[in-house]
């Protein structure tokens, strides 16, 4: 089988590998889809810590079944899957004490290696976090299962009430979600600010409340536009999608007294964002910074794409055949696109 594997940064290639096993409770997946995402091109521009080179990567998938291992009941060969690519063990200190996103086999034990025509899913994956792919859900949709899931547990962190006022920043693929996902699950009213005129367009398609371009303007403009959304008070919530150290530390300009800021995307090890503990302190401004998704998440997310809650697809900016991976990450790499989809 053909597999993608990085090899250094900005450099992939393409390996022919033996068609996997499956393991006792595991299956096999002919991947019919896989999505680019921004961990993903952290790591072919920079490596991560996680995946040393070479590695295979890709961890947003659908497919179909193509071989089920002892002890299979869920499954039989042939059927379409959707799936996330870790699932926690329930045993441990962090899974008996309902914190599972935090158990300390999930990054372990989770699967890297979608950009492949086959992949191996282990049992306790088939187990937890692998659902049936229902004939009205395309393998498109169905392979947003894994984000969506990241989605809904970030703002399971903030449990925000219905009409509560949230600012997103950032207008990636996550930041649309979680606007997306904020006014349809919750009701709430969104603000979302963003740098990039597609993508912001992109945004008001899906719905989102208001939507500002934030490029040519700065901080003071963005917080009186929350200020005059919300009788002065400031968000409810905030919630940061750009995985910048320095909007990391803004982020607590805009939320009101007694507010929570999100803090979704990651920073490197070595970022040190500062905060007006002032602020924190005598305002009880609340950060928290969700990671990762639970089972419960797992499967709110499989619940929303089954309903077609919502048109994840509008954020796949194009298509590409798995020999032609390279070509996805350097388009976003300039910039151009949300998310792409490698067709194996």
């Amino acid at each position: 089988m053909l597999v993608a594997y990085l090899v250094a940064p900005r450099q992939i290639e393409l390996r022919d590998d033996v068609v996997p096993q499956p393991q006792p409770g595991g299956v096999i997946v002919r991947v019919r889809v896989a999505l680019t995402d921004g961990t993903d091109l952290k790591a072919f521009r920079r490596g991560h810590p996680r995946m040393p080179m070479p590695t295979r990567f890709g961890h947003e998938f659908s497919g179909d079944v193509a071989a089920i291992g002892d002890g299979v009941a869920a499954f039989r060969v042939g059927d379409s899957i959707a799936c996330v690519h870790s699932a926690p063990c329930g045993e441990c200190f962090w899974c008996r004490h309902a914190e599972e996103e935090l158990c300390e086999s999930v990054m372990p034990t989770m699967i890297l290696g979608a950009y492949a025509q086959f992949i191996a899913v282990p049992p306790n994956i088939v187990a937890r976090n692998a659902f049936p792919k229902p004939k009205n859900l395309t393998y498109e949709a169905a392979a947003f299962l894994e984000p969506l899931s990241c989605v809904v547990h970030s703002l399971d962190t903030l449990a925000p009430q219905s009409g509560a006022a949230l600012l997103v920043i950032g207008d990636g693929a996550f930041g649309i979600l979680h606007g997306a996902v904020a006014q349809r699950r919750y009701g709430c009213s969104v603000i979302l600010a963003g740098r990039h005129t597609e993508r912001l367009q992109i945004a008001r398609e899906f719905g989102i409340d208001r939507v500002i371009d934030v490029r040519n303007s700065n901080d003071e403009a963005l917080l009186a536009a929350v200020l005059e959304r919300t009788e002065g008070r400031g968000a409810d919530g905030v919630i940061e999608c750009t995985g910048s150290e320095a909007v990391w530390s803004n982020a607590t300009r805009f939320v009101r007294r007694g507010g929570t800021v999100v803090l979704f995307g990651g920073l490197p090890p070595n970022a040190r964002p500062a905060f007006d503990a002032f602020r924190l302190h005598y305002d009880e401004v609340k950060l928290v910074s969700p990671f990762h998704f639970t089972p419960r998440a797992v499967r709110v997310a499989y619940e929303m794409l089954t309903a077609e809650h919502i048109d994840v697809t509008r954020l796949i900016s194009g298509r590409y055949s798995l020999s032609d991976v390279s070509l996805a990450f350097a388009e976003l790499e300039r910039g151009h696109g949300l998310k792409y989809a490698i067709v194996p």
